[in-house]
């Protein structure tokens, strides 16, 4: 029940408490009249407070809360109408606080335009709203507030903006929001610190803190340098492994100019075996021709008995020279035998070509002891040519045949040298197609070795610690082996 209802009530209770004490005495018009006033006196007081009723209605509904409710009609005078304007005034403003906070509830700060002012002057008081000693507490203190977040809004658009170094940043703001965006801000600096310094390379120190985008920044920090020092160690061992590369290709180079001059100077002994072959086949021709001559001319026999012993005579030496060339042709064989046995697989073809000269060295010396002893006896037979005619033309004809079979072993010679010099082409080409090979493999043994060096440049630049730095390689010694242009000619182009 309100004041009103009460002081109505109060009202009726007194009134009917004298008109029963009226009735009581007998005095019914006096009563009624009490009665009439009573009314009277009751409507009056109620039309009396009813302003002040509703106002008190509207004052609970806003204490509630509730800014929704419509304004007060001023229709009254004196203090009740006052109350009711003042009122009014008291629901504008609320309201139009309410709107502002419901603006900054949703977002809407108010200073996207006057950022870049911000930014050009460096201080966070061009945001801030107008105030006067006019607007009252409340507003004054909503106004101070709006300008605290504009403030702080403005700081975390530099901020997303990626300025750190903006002077505003270092404007200190009042209480624990502000406190927590300055911590924010150091702590965001010191990472950028240390970013310059990882940018210059040093990999050495840590962030303080134990948060969560400082733990991400320093296990990045971690992973960098272990992914640094990881390339370091790779780095060294490709620098090691090329250095023995180019090592090796260097023994290669030594053995494959040793080869070249082995397989030059076997060359240039076939060739002499070549010319020796053709001189005995010369010779060959020249005693089957002086045979022919010997048996038409038969009966000069005793005129041509000294010719004939010259003849005999330079046959002997042309066998002696043949005799000679075929113990150096054996002796060379039995030597490229050894060589290519001590190298192993890769001269299996280069001794059978050896055992094939030494085979042939021998046919040659069984060759010669042959047509020595055709020899003698053509030397037997002159002398006794001056007894017996007969025999000495039974003897011609021996010679004639000693003559072809003469030509017939100079000709397996000539082929079975054919076949040493095309053996002695086949294993030059070998040669060539290994100096060859040679000479790629240090061309890419090169350039990797010059990759590696760049790579170590490159993480040389940073400094992950004396331990890891003292693992460091040094620098590979980048020479390539001397590029293998000597080949070895072809017996063709001699």
């Amino acid at each position: 029940m309100n004041n009103a209802n009460k002081i109505a009530a109060a009202v009726l209770v007194l009134g009917l408490l004298s008109v029963g004490m009226q009735v009581l005495d007998g005095q019914y018009i006096q009563a009624g009249l009490i009665f009439l006033v009573m009314i009277g006196v009751i409507v009056v007081v109620h039309r009396m407070l009813a302003p002040y009723l509703e106002v008190c209605e509207s004052v609970e509904r806003l204490a509630a809360g509730d800014l929704s409710q419509p304004r007060l009609t001023v229709a009254w005078t004196g203090e009740a109408g006052r109350l009711a304007t003042a009122f009014n005034q008291l629901l504008t403003q609320l309201r139009m606080l309410s709107e502002e906070a419901t603006e900054l509830a949703n977002g809407f700060i108010g200073v996207q335009s006057l950022q870049d002012k911000v930014l050009e002057t460096g201080q966070l008081s061009a945001v801030d709203l107008p105030t006067s000693s006019s607007q009252g507490d409340l507003n004054r203190s909503f106004a101070q507030l709006t300008n605290q977040l504009r403030r702080l809004t403005v700081k975390a658009h530099i901020i997303a903006n990626d300025q750190l170094n903006n002077p505003a940043l270092d404007e200190e703001l009042p209480g624990e929001l502000g406190d927590a965006f300055g911590l924010m801000i150091r702590n965001l600096r010191n990472l950028t610190s240390r970013a310059n310094e990882i940018a210059r390379g040093d990999l050495t120190s840590s962030v303080e803190g134990d948060g969560d985008l400082t733990n991400a920044f320093n296990s990045m920090v971690t992973g960098l340098r272990q992914l640094v020092e990881e390339i370091m160690r790779s780095a060294l061992q490709v620098a090691s492994s090329t250095e023995e590369m180019l090592q090796v290709m260097r023994q290669h180079e030594a053995s494959a100019h040793e080869q070249a001059d082995r397989i030059g100077r076997a060359q240039r002994t076939v060739e002499e075996l070549l010319i020796s072959a053709d001189s005995i086949a010369v010779s060959a021709h020249d005693v089957f021709q002086a045979a022919e001559d010997t048996r038409d001319q038969n009966q000069h026999i005793g005129l041509r008995i000294g010719e004939l012993n010259q003849f005999s005579a330079r046959i002997s030496e042309i066998l002696k020279l043949i005799k000679s060339i075929a113990d150096r042709s054996d002796l060379l064989a039995l030597n490229a035998s050894l060589e290519g046995a001590r190298t192993g697989e890769a001269g299996k073809g280069f001794s059978l070509v050896a055992n094939e000269m030494r085979r042939l060295a021998e046919n040659t010396k069984e060759s010669v002891g042959s047509i020595k002893l055709l020899v003698d006896d053509i030397q037997g037979s002159t002398r006794a040519t001056a007894t017996a005619c007969h025999e000495g033309l039974t003897r011609s004809e021996d010679t004639t045949e000693a003559a072809l079979n003469i030509k017939v072993v100079t000709r397996e010679q000539r082929e079975n040298t054919d076949l040493v010099n095309q053996a002695m082409e086949d294993l030059a080409g070998l040669v060539n197609h290994s100096v060859s090979g040679i000479r790629q493999v240090s061309v890419a043994a090169s350039e990797l070795a010059a990759l590696s060096e760049s790579l170590r440049e490159l993480v040389d630049r940073f400094d992950v610690g004396d331990h890891a730095q003292s693992q460091m390689m040094s620098p590979v010694d980048l020479r390539p082996p001397s590029q293998l242009r000597r080949t070895i000619p072809s017996m063709h182009s001699r």
